[in-house]
């Protein structure tokens, strides 16, 4: 049975001491996903955010229990501790569904910024894309990724920009949807066809069963 990796939730990308840069992102598809599979049966870790893994427990607890959890936080840390881990599983199965911070501090302050500015400017730089490597470390794992396109986006946009990722990023399936529209439209976008899901539930129901495939063969 090959191993699964899921990530999930968000990252922390640090401004100083206390305050940081994340996403809206609560892990809940990503907990869901690997707790279903590993109720399944199949070997599954989470590369999760604090987050997701005490949403994951407080929400399954049971199903918690039956997955491994390594916690992240920043864009840099997450892209470390999934370089470690692929590396030694070089066959997974990886569903990336974090929400990874595309851009961090140039000189994140060491201290408190203090307070009671009128105004407080943020150099940013971008961080690397942690999706777009993931094939250099592991050529033969089956590699699923997320993508969350804008609330104007087309449904035959959201096609070709799914399709756009898979290209890039090897994808062997790109799970995408409309912000703002998360419970309506799903698409699963390999190489070769767009399945369409207008229920949330069933598109993640449709990918699991597709992973259980893939961890059996």
């Amino acid at each position: 049975m090959r191993p699964v990796l899921v990530t999930a939730g968000a990252t922390r990308n640090p401004v100083d001491a206390i305050r940081y840069l994340s996403a809206h992102s609560s892990g809940r598809t990503g907990g869901r996903i690997a707790s279903t599979l590993a109720l399944a049966g199949l070997d599954v870790t989470m590369l999760a955010s604090p987050e997701a893994w005490l949403r994951l427990q407080a929400e399954l607890p049971e199903q918690a229990a039956a997955v491994a959890c390594i916690e992240y936080t920043s864009t840099y840390d997450l892209l470390k501790r999934m370089e470690d881990w692929i590396s030694d599983h070089d066959d997974a199965i990886i569903i990336h569904a974090a929400a990874v911070g595309d851009y961090a501090l140039a000189d994140r302050a060491t201290t408190k910024i203090p307070s009671g500015s009128a105004d407080l400017v943020l150099h940013l730089r971008p961080t690397p894309k942690i999706l777009d490597r993931i094939r250099g470390w592991a050529p033969h794992a089956t590699l699923v990724s997320f993508k969350a396109a804008s609330p104007e986006t087309t449904p035959e946009e959201l096609a070709e920009i799914a399709r756009a990722q898979c290209l890039r990023s090897s994808s062997d399936i790109v799970f995408a949807n409309i912000i703002g529209d998360l419970q309506a439209l799903v698409l699963l976008v390999d190489a070769d066809e767009v399945t369409r899901h207008t229920d949330r539930g069933a598109a993640l129901a449709d990918l699991v069963e597709r992973v259980r495939t893939w961890a059996a063969a």
